[in-house]
């Protein structure tokens, strides 16, 4: 395949994705792989495009396929050091990214997955380092996150709950609440494919709409937010503080039975 088609299929597939439209960018490259034959820039794009659809191990898949036609290639080797980390397969992420930087020092992108492997091995000095590169590299997609101290975060989330009717405070009488830094391996791993490492709050356990009288000997529901990926995605403390309460407003909405359509129009989504 020429490399003025491979530009032209390139911004076709860019374009579907840039407008959100993920299906559609998957459809087009598988077609065009059946149809006009192979190249590392096809897989790159279709393992973007399904990463985009959260269909983890099939885009690992294809842009694997796409570093080993192009190891020199930076970009698909970033992309499944990403793919690596979203499928909770740290090790594989660290070396893969560690790979990246050698080939690409000045990527933003790396530094920021640096950072957050860092920040979940426990080197925060790491962590903090790797983050600041990212931000020198790229302020305007890693602004310097908001931080606060433990009890004004959970301060925060108390006051969401509060804001809650008596009834459904009642109701949630019997679910326990965690702040974690990020989530853990172990609750990631519970889902399958493994749910993304920066997740900013999780209800664990069953809906109203699914217990029953029955349910006398299961654990106890729980609800966890994880406080450094609510942190990083505020660029002030005002949206810090709606983020929290949108966060836990949605977990406690899936403990109700709200589905997303419900949470959207109640401005949870």
């Amino acid at each position: 395949m020429d490399e003025a088609r491979l530009e032209e299929i390139w911004d076709e597939v860019w374009t579907l994705l840039q407008d959100g439209r993920s299906d559609a960018a998957t459809s087009r490259v598988l077609a065009i792989l059946n149809d006009e034959g192979d190249a590392p820039e096809l897989r790159y794009l279709l393992g973007v495009s399904l990463m985009d659809l959260d269909e983890v191990h099939a885009a690992i898949s294809e842009l694997e396929n796409a570093t080993g036609q192009d190891p020199g290639w930076p970009d698909p080797h970033a992309a499944l050091a990403w793919a690596y980390f979203r499928a909770c397969r740290f090790d594989e992420a660290q070396e893969m990214v560690d790979g990246v930087l050698q080939m690409e020092p000045e990527l933003a992108e790396g530094h920021q997955l640096q950072g957050l492997l860092a920040e979940r091995a426990g080197d925060e000095d790491g962590a903090a380092t790797a983050f600041a590169e990212a931000r020198r590299l790229d302020p305007e997609r890693y602004p310097d996150a908001v931080h606060m101290d433990e009890e004004e975060f959970l301060e925060v989330a108390r006051e969401a709950v509060r804001e809650l009717d008596e009834s459904i405070l009642e109701v949630l009488e019997e679910t326990s609440f965690f702040v974690q830094n990020v989530p853990a391996r172990d609750l990631l791993v519970e889902s399958e494919p493994p749910l993304d490492p920066q997740l900013l709050g999780l209800f664990v356990g069953r809906s109203l709409l699914e217990q029953s009288v029955h349910d006398s000997g299961a654990l106890p529901n729980a609800m966890y937010l994880f406080q450094r990926n609510l942190e990083r995605g505020a660029s002030t403390r005002g949206e810090l503080e709606e983020e929290i309460r949108i966060t836990v407003l949605h977990e406690i909405g899936h403990h109700l039975g709200w589905g997303e359509e419900e949470l959207e129009a109640r401005g949870l989504a």
